[in-house]
């Protein structure tokens, strides 16, 4: 045991090493009121440049949830100075990878290739945002799959609770619009409302750029002025999203056929980047373990008991499982929820659940990929780029009284979704 604990600190050591140079040589600039963020990284060949445009589910309406979804998979299909075939041909033979992202807080459109490549391949990149096609063919195959994908969410019991469960704890909220979309909006966009929409999310003040890779800022300088120079700047104001508050317990129950119960009762959490957030990822992972101690392993109650905590600009915790018996399973987890909520941690299961994270934090964000969307995360929401340097020194700061108290704070009034069919249940187990 104590040779394990050696190597770990050991380990440990490396990545504290890694950590003080991870947003090193990383810095910020302007270019027609598009803010640059640029990380150079000189030990690999890759570079990530990823545009981010801001604003997610906020910048939607029930009726158009999912079009920036839609119209940035359609715009990867050809451009008007690179049609399908030659796009595809181009970005196969540079081994060139496009691909975009959405999510409730922002959308990106993301590139990576060698660094040989990069200017060939940031052409096509911007050329996608300034000039796609929207081939009519091109909309009706990707309309037909994300509508094919919509309808598996719903057959399949996990994401169709996670889905539940987002709309139950986020109403009249901007996060209860679905930046996937619903059948119905995803069937109701034409091409010409889709290449209309993306036009006017492409203003300078709309969007982030960050670069992560062996590139120099007069290089990128250069690249964005060619590009976006002469786009709008626009007048996109920072969005400040209301703190999730609920005034008391519910559960909502969704009757299906199914051989288990899937249960997940969600709970207010610290916003993405403020001093809870990180007492709070620390609180829910100790929780995760217990559960999976006491529910799993000591009685058998269930396979897969957990709990967790998102990465929101307007945040949420959980705690999940499947049960046969849920009643049974509900009470034993409400006491462990209790429990963290009015007793201590213990100084070392803290400190063990810090190195756990912090090594995760470092091995997670390897990648210039991956370092570029932790940079814009923490830009995005507010918190500054720079902060992502300082996760380790957040982490080893948090005590086991900021883990009461951010479990006395959070942890109540949780919003239950069960998808099943339960022979019993008894509604006040999960009034708490």
């Amino acid at each position: 045991m104590k040779f394990r604990n050696l190597k770990l600190s050991i380990f440990l050591i490396v990545l504290g090493i890694a950590g003080l140079t991870f947003a090193s040589d990383t810095e910020s600039f302007t270019v027609n009121g598009l803010k640059v963020i640029l990380k150079k990284n000189t030990s690999t060949n890759i570079i990530s440049a990823n545009i981010y445009l801001k604003g997610g589910a906020a910048v939607l309406s029930p009726e158009i949830s999912g079009i920036e979804n839609f119209a940035l998979l359609v715009a990867q299909k050809g451009t008007k100075n690179y049609p399908k075939d030659i796009l595809n041909s181009l970005l196969e033979k540079m081994n060139s990878k496009i691909i975009s992202s959405v999510n409730s807080d922002y959308s990106s459109l993301q590139l990576r290739c060698v660094k040989q490549n990069f200017e060939k391949s940031w052409k096509i990149f911007a050329d996608i945002l300034l000039n796609p096609l929207f081939d009519k063919k091109d909309v009706e195959l990707q309309r037909a799959q994300l509508i094919s994908a919509i309808k598996q969410t719903v057959d399949n019991a996990d994401p169709y609770l996670r889905q539940l469960s987002t709309r139950a704890f986020y109403t009249n909220h901007p996060y209860s619009v679905s930046v996937s979309g619903t059948i119905v909006t995803v069937s109701s966009f034409t091409d010409s409302q889709l290449k209309e929409y993306l036009k006017s999310r492409i203003n300078t003040s709309s969007m982030l750029l960050v670069v992560v890779g062996n590139a120099d800022r007069v290089e990128i300088e250069k690249m964005v002025r060619d590009s976006f120079g002469k786009l709008p700047v626009g007048d996109f104001k920072t969005i400040k999203y209301p703190e999730i508050t609920h005034q008391v317990p519910s559960i909502k129950i969704v009757k299906r056929e199914l051989p288990t119960n899937y249960i997940r009762g969600s709970f207010p959490a610290p916003a993405f980047g403020t001093k809870d957030f990180y007492t709070m990822t620390l609180a829910s992972t100790i929780l995760r373990d217990r559960l999976f101690q006491e529910v799993r392993s000591n009685r058998g109650l269930s396979y897969a008991p957990s709990a967790g905590s998102a990465s929101r600009f307007s945040n949420f915790g959980f705690i999940y499982v499947t049960a046969v018996k849920p009643d049974t399973t509900i009470k034993v987890m409400r006491a462990e929820v209790e429990k963290i909520s009015s007793e201590k941690v213990t100084e070392s299961e803290l400190r063990n659940k810090v190195n756990v994270m912090i090594t995760r934090y470092y091995l997670g964000n390897e990648t210039n990929a991956s370092q570029a969307n932790i940079l814009a995360a923490f830009e995005l929401s507010g918190a500054g780029f720079a902060e992502s340097i300082k996760y380790k020194d957040y982490m080893q700061k948090v005590t086991t009284d900021d883990i009461l108290n951010v479990c006395k704070k959070y942890m109540k009034n949780l919003q239950f979704v069960l998808l099943g069919n339960p022979e019993t249940l008894g509604i006040e187990n999960f009034m708490f």
